[in-house]
C-alpha cells in the first residue's frame, strides 16, 4: 500500500504564494512592503491580545486578593477565567500567524529580519499651530 503525499499547503507557502502573485522587477517594492505590512499587522494583533489578556489577569488576581477565602467565585470573575482560557487559544494561533509573516517577510526581502518599529513617543504640534494658540492664549 502506498502512503499519500500531505500536499496541504503551509500557511507560510499560502501568504508567500499570495505576495509573489506580483511578479517582476518593478513590483520589488510592493512585494518587500506587502510582507512588511502583514509582520506588522500580526505583531499589532499580539500585542493587543497580550494586553487584553493582562487585563482580564489583572481583574482576576485583584477579586481574588479581595477575596482570599472565597469558596465559590463570582459569576463575572468565572466568565473572565472562560474567556481568558480561549484568549490563550487565539493567542498561540496570532503567535502561529506572526511567526509565518516573519519568514514571509525574511524569503521576499532575501533574508532580511522583520523587526518592530517602537511607537511614536511625540506629538505632533499641528504644525506648530498648538504652540502659537498656547501663546496666544497665555498673554
Amino acid at each position: 500500500m502506498t502512503k499519500k503525499a500531505n500536499t496541504t499547503p503551509t500557511l507560510v507557502e499560502l501568504k508567500l504564494a499570495a505576495i509573489t502573485y506580483f511578479k517582476g522587477s518593478e513590483f520589488e517594492y510592493l512585494r518587500n512592503k506587502m510582507a512588511e505590512d502583514a509582520c506588522y499587522s500580526s505583531h499589532n494583533s499580539l500585542q493587543w491580545k497580550s494586553e487584553q489578556m493582562s487585563q482580564i489577569k489583572n481583574d482576576i488576581a485583584a477579586w481574588r486578593r479581595e477575596n482570599p477565602d472565597a469558596e465559590v467565585i463570582d459569576v463575572k470573575i468565572a466568565n473572565k477565567l472562560r474567556i481568558y482560557h480561549k484568549q490563550e487559544d487565539e493567542l498561540m494561533l496570532l503567535q502561529e500567524r506572526y511567526d509565518a509573516d516573519c519568514e514571509v517577510y525574511k524569503a521576499v526581502t532575501q533574508g532580511e529580519t522583520y523587526k518592530p518599529r517602537p511607537k511614536r513617543t511625540h506629538k505632533s504640534d499641528g504644525l506648530g499651530e498648538l504652540k502659537a494658540i498656547d501663546t496666544l492664549l497665555a498673554s
